[in-house]
């Protein structure tokens, strides 16, 4: 009774630790759109970046209602309006900013403005940003512009604040641009982390004793979850980036964050372990449609091959830097014998903690 006490202690501790990080108001998206009758841009912001940065609480309840937000619609349409300055062909370009709106992305409420731009000149678009970089170093703005059926991607960061439209780019060029934003997005997607985190906690438990035979059984029981979810997530993110298949991202997110929860708990139960290959890919597909949200996030509903190739590439890599970094700690904690009795319920009952928690708020 008091080891069950001190595991459940301990997964509440983790639990709180990493539910204060998980949210991705680190990120804001800028999505450009050039054709011959107009130029316009849409500038997405999370909520509470900017109610970190502007005072948003009138009647100072710790609770942000809409009429409060709506109440400072002009000084907000100026402030996210003058946090991107425009280009074309070398000269600025002038920005109408509209009056902000609400939207969604990934479960977190963002504030959007759309930006009506005229250019005197022709040219390459240029695209430059300060928001939010001199207070967060892990700010991000992830740039998109549509030319036409032709997609261009940047990100703007701390140590890279300006990006200037490239010539025409061939399909390769493009593919290229696309794995680092595919990298990008497993790197904030804490609840994929998380799910990932799930799938190797009991992988390193092979039942053979030492040596080769342990090893063996361990990356054969590896190469087939992490193999089950990789095919599932890409055969769903072409599926749904293409648009053959569509579904609306709020129940996706849900039902992420209860593969968190129900990873976490065949963790708990050795019985269920041979379940362990279908939940890696049953949910793999769900994952991939989460992907495919965040991909059209950056503008390219009905994206290009290339993009979609580059951005499923950039999503495995990151996968792979996941479990290179997570897999020799694993593999030395697990011959420890407080590994299997405390540290993997540990991990789970704060993992499911967590996951729960994500699947209430995006209800």
């Amino acid at each position: 009774m008091r080891r069950l006490s001190r595991i459940l202690a301990v997964a509440a501790l983790l639990a709180q630790s990493f539910a204060a990080t998980a949210h991705e108001g680190s990120t804001s998206y800028l999505l450009v759109d050039r054709t011959r009758e107009a130029f316009t841009a849409r500038f997405d912001v999370a909520l509470i970046d900017v109610a970190w940065a502007l005072p948003l609480d009138a009647d100072g309840d710790e609770r942000l209602t809409w009429n409060e937000v709506w109440a400072e619609r002009d000084r907000l349409a100026a402030f996210l309006g003058g946090a991107i300055r425009v280009s074309r062909g070398g000269e600025p370009c002038d920005a109408r900013v509209e009056a902000p709106w609400l939207t969604n992305r990934l479960g977190l409420p963002y504030l959007s403005v759309d930006i009506k731009l005229a250019c005197t000149r022709e040219g390459p678009v240029g695209l430059a940003s300060d928001l939010f970089f001199d207070a967060d170093a892990s700010h991000r703005m992830l740039v998109s512009l549509r030319s036409g059926n032709a997609v261009q991607v940047a990100t703007l960061s701390p140590s890279n604040r300006a990006w200037l439209q490239p010539a025409a780019r061939s399909g390769w060029a493009t593919a290229f641009d696309f794995v680092a934003q595919g990298m990008w997005h497993v790197w904030i997607g804490y609840d994929h982390l998380l799910f990932l985190l799930l799938l190797l906690l009991p992988a390193v438990m092979a039942q053979t004793a030492r040596g080769r035979e342990r090893g063996r059984a361990i990356a054969f029981d590896l190469v087939r979850v992490v193999t089950a979810f990789t095919v599932a997530h890409s055969i769903t993110l072409a599926l749904a980036a293409t648009g053959t298949v569509s579904l609306p991202q709020a129940p996706i997110e849900a039902a992420i964050a209860l593969s968190i929860v129900i990873a976490a708990c065949l963790n708990l139960a050795p019985a269920w372990a041979r379940l362990r290959l279908p939940l890696a890919f049953g949910f793999g597909l769900v994952h991939g449609f989460g992907f495919a949200n965040a991909l059209a996030g950056l503008g390219t509903a009905g994206t290009t091959w290339p993009a979609l190739a580059g951005f499923n590439v950039g999503v495995e890599l990151a996968n792979l830097a996941v479990i290179a970094l997570l897999l020799p700690v694993l593999l030395r904690a697990a011959q420890h014998r407080w590994y299997a009795p405390r540290a993997l319920p540990a991990l789970s009952l704060a993992s499911a903690a967590i996951g729960a928690a994500w699947f209430l708020d995006r209800l």
